[in-house]
């Protein structure tokens, strides 16, 4: 009678399909089943304390078994001195333990191997399974005491799903057989692999259908689980482990070549979890092989314990046959794997120093030419930006050869004669690149027509590939070599990137080099302007306190030279009045060469002179990270200017927020703007440097004064730029708080010529007016002696004359009388003549004036003489001169 067999109630660690799970149900249900008594018989004998009366009774209930049991004791081997005729006459002569042996075989023995093809590997089962069960037996004595007998059972039957499968499955038996050989897989790992499913849950079924008591259904569908796990979903844990552990051991002695390489981390994980030595491992190895001959007769197995071991040694020679040719393929690999490793150690020294490409493509065919596995090899780089290929190709025994080639317009090569005898299958494999390039920063491995290929693409567009024919079966199915390879090929294009950010800072240098040398020229011109007008303004103050002086002589030698009546004195008074001459000229002659010229005016883009300077000044502001930030008016206007000169003002301005920002990170913010009128431009430069103190902020204008340390500056840059932006009628304003940065304000007029009315008719008379009797002059100097000289000279002339010493005092005379006539000097304390000038042709547009002046600039006589009718006539002057021109501006 069969069982029908319930899904539900399967229990296992491992995980199985449902379709598996059916196909084995449905071959299980067509198993014979034990008779009832066999399995009562063989639970009620699990038992320590089982009646002996009671179990003979059962077993001869069954003529069968009986008959079996009889058999099995009767037989030479089974150490009886006469033979036995009912049950409980073997029972009592041959013990329980043998009564229980016999019960098992005859229980389990005939129901399997209807195939005789498989008898003999189901008779080397059955000897494992006896040795499995002998181990456990002795295990547990030494351990468990208590579940010596059951432990015993447990290894009988712990490998019957195996039994299952060969019985009816015996063509997934091969398939697992041919798995475990070709791919070295342990018996369940193949199971699952070609059945997906194990003998673990075939014999758990099997049982099951039979009765079998719990604790044996365990063993069978645990016994293959590892040790240690907590979730196995039973109580028997101590007789699992027993049973797993003999099992491991039974493959040793028996020398299962498929296990023994992996029991090792299993059979020590078990021995700890028991408690066992090695020496007791030996012990119970010793006792389990004897009491192995003792039972086999029992299961029909040979019982000479000495063949089983030459089958076993048999065995395990082949093992090391098969081990040996395996250590030698081995060996190979690794001696291959050591010398690729050697190359790649042997490249990366080489390639270290490396800093050019030329010396790159040397050094990587230098090393694989040592590598004795490869024969012919190609290392290149393809440029597509430069559209060139560049490389070099060597050959076992021959020169190496550096190739070099531009790119068509589809980035194919175009070789010269001379290397157009690459090798044919090498040249199909660069011209075939392109499908290999990949997204950049990618690396991959080919094999093209024997060629091994490893090709890298760099984030920088560059693409390149290391190309090796090697020797006969190398690098197939190695991963490790061809991990190797990788590497190389990583290696190579990492050097690459070092040589271009290399070549790359090269650059950099030359441009920082001559960016610093430009600097340096530019400084030194800026001092040379500076020094040059430094010795201007000390010219021009010389040549004011010199000509004071000199103007004081001069008049006086031509006043007594007007009134000598001897002729020889005449002529040395003359002679004093040449010589006088003389000095003038020298004194402006000097003047001419270290004054500034006047601006030359042109329309100006002001937008482009400040570019011009911050291009200038690039390098510097990047040196020390400072930000510049232009805030341009898109509406500005072009003006007239000197460009070079406000080129001049903006780059001391500059040069001055640079410096005042060398300790600190920061931002210059440049603004430009219009007036609402459109009459004048305005451009602020704003820093974030160290700002002024009020005390320097006052004298930041004065020539040769400077807070930079020494070899930094003159002091006389914003000096320069101030008087050239007065050239320019504009302003020049700077506001800074210590600490805070600085503001520079420059205002420049769209138009000078606006600023400069133009003489009319009304202030230029054409026509000669009638001269007083005795007109009156205002004269206003701050040269005691000069006003002297001009009154006695004037009042000999019959005019009377007035006196002021500095232009404050002639305002006031201005204002309280009126004049026919006003002599003026220019350069004055309290109030110059310009000033005076400005406010006397506030009210009178139509007096005359003659300006005298020693060393005016030519801006301020242009400025004089564009405020109505004006003369100007430098000291030291002649009298005579002098009258003319009173004479000449009297009468109109």
């Amino acid at each position: 009678m069969t069982m029908q067999f319930d899904e539900s109630k399967v229990s296992s660690p491992l995980l199985f399909t449902r379709a598996g799970m059916r196909e084995i149900i449905k071959k299980i249900e067509d198993l014979p089943v034990i008779v009832p008594v066999a399995v009562h018989v063989l639970t009620l004998s699990l038992k320590d304390d089982v009646e002996l009366d009671k179990l003979t009774s059962l077993i001869e209930s069954d003529p069968v078994l009986t008959a079996r049991i009889l058999k099995l004791v009767n037989n030479m081997q089974s150490g009886l001195m006469e033979k036995v005729t009912t049950v409980r006459q073997a029972a009592a002569l041959a013990g329980l333990n043998q009564v229980r042996c016999a019960l098992l075989g005859v229980i389990f023995s005939d129901q399997f191997c209807s195939d005789q093809k498989l008898c003999q590997e189901i008779k080397e089962l059955w000897s494992h399974s006896l040795m499995t069960a002998c181990l456990a037996k002795i295990a547990a004595r030494k351990i468990f005491p208590e579940l010596e007998q059951i432990a015993f059972v447990g290894g009988i039957m712990h490998d019957i799903g195996k039994m299952v499968i060969m019985e009816t499955f015996p063509e997934n038996y091969r398939a697992v057989e041919e798995l475990r050989s070709k791919k070295g897989l342990t018996y369940i790992d193949a199971e699952q692999e070609a059945m997906d499913t194990n003998h673990c849950l075939a014999g758990e079924i099997l049982v099951k259908q039979w009765n079998i008591p719990e604790e044996i259904v365990d063993c069978i569908a645990f016994h293959h689980t590892l040790p240690g796990w907590d979730d196995i979903p039973s109580a028997n844990n101590e007789l699992i482990n027993l049973v797993s552990f003999a099992n491991l051991l039974s493959r040793e002695i028996l020398c299962d070549t498929h296990y023994l390489d992996r029991t090792s981390f299993n059979r020590n994980s078990i021995m700890n979890r028991l408690g066992l030595s090695q020496d007791d491992i030996l012990k119970i190895q010793e006792e389990a092989t004897k009491d192995y001959s003792v039972k086999a007769s029992y299961f029909d197995l040979d019982s000479d314990i000495n063949t089983i071991f030459n089958s076993v040694i048999q065995k395990a020679n082949q093992k090391l046959s098969c081990m040996g040719q395996e250590l030698d393929i081995r060996n190979k690999s690794l001696l291959r794997h050591s010398q690729l490793l050697k190359l790649e150690g042997d490249l990366y020294s080489r390639l270290c120093p490396v800093l050019d490409k030329q010396s790159m493509f040397e050094m990587v065919a230098e090393g694989f030419k040592q590598f004795e596995s490869a024969t012919v090899g190609f290392f290149y780089t393809v440029n597509p930006e430069l559209r060139q290929l560049e490389g070099v190709v060597w050959k076992k025994g021959k020169k190496k050869r550096h190739l070099l080639c531009f790119l068509d317009r589809d980035g194919l090569p175009v070789w010269e004669h001379a290397d157009a005898d690459i090798p044919p299958d090498l040249n199909k494999i660069i011209f075939d690149y392109k499908n290999r390039m990949g997204l950049s920063g990618s690396y991959s491995y080919n094999v093209i027509s024997k060629f091994n290929v490893v090709s890298f693409h760099e984030k920088s567009g560059l693409f390149g590939e290391l190309c090796i024919l090697l020797k006969r079966d190398v690098l197939r199915d190695h991963e490790a070599d061809r991990a190797v390879l990788l590497n190389i090929a990583k290696m190579l294009s990492e050097n690459l990137e070092k040589i271009r950010l290399h070549e790359e800072m090269e650059k950099k240098n030359e441009e920082l080099t001559r960016a610093i040398l430009k600097n340096r020229r530019m400084n030194l011109k800026l001092m040379q302007t500076e020094r040059l007008g430094a010795v201007g303004q000390l010219a021009a103050g010389a040549a004011h306190e010199i000509n004071n002086p000199l103007a004081i002589i001069s008049a006086r030698a031509q006043l007594l030279q007007l009134k000598e009546k001897d002729e020889k004195r005449k002529r040395e008074l003359s002679l004093i009045s040449e010589q006088i001459d003389r000095i003038s000229r020298i004194l402006s002659n000097l003047m001419d060469f270290a004054r500034p010229a006047p601006p030359t005016l042109q329309d100006t883009n002001i937008h482009e002179v400040i570019d011009r300077v911050l291009e200038l000044l690039h390098s510097c502001f990047k040196k020390q990270d400072t930000v510049i930030e232009k805030q341009y008016d898109p509406e500005m206007i072009t003006i007239k200017a000197d460009p070079g000169q406000v080129e001049q003002v903006f780059l001391n301005v500059l040069i001055n927020a640079q410096h005042a920002m060398e300790n600190k990170k920061g931002k210059i913010t440049i603004t430009t703007g219009l007036s609402q009128d459109r009459k004048n431009i305005r451009i602020t430069i704003e820093d974030q440097g160290e700002g002024i103190t009020r005390k320097n902020l006052k004298k930041i204008f004065d020539p040769f004064f400077t807070t930079k340390e020494e070899g930094k500056g003159t002091g006389l840059g914003l000096s320069t730029s101030h008087g050239i932006i007065n050239s320019h009628f504009g302003r020049f304003d700077i506001f800074s708080e210590e600490g805070k940065g600085t503001e520079v304000v420059v205002e420049l007029p769209v138009d000078i010529a606006d600023l400069r009315p133009p003489f009319s008719a009304e202030t230029s008379l054409s026509s000669k007016n009638p001269v007083k009797a005795r007109p009156k002059i205002l004269v206003v100097d701050d040269e005691a002696h000069i006003r002297d000289i001009l009154k006695e000279t004037l009042e000999n002339e019959n005019m009377t004359v007035v006196t002021a010493k500095n232009g404050q005092d002639g305002l006031e005379k201005t204002l309280q009388d009126s004049f026919d006539l006003l002599l003026l000097d220019i350069r004055m304390p309290l109030r110059d003549g310009l000033s005076l000038l400005h406010e006397v042709r506030k009210a009178d547009k139509s007096l005359p004036v003659i300006i005298i002046t020693g060393m005016a600039s030519h801006e301020e006589i242009q400025e004089a003489l564009g405020q109505g009718p004006c003369e100007c006539i430098r000291k030291p002057f002649h009298i005579k001169t002098l009258l003319s021109k009173i004479r000449k501006c009297l009468h109109q």
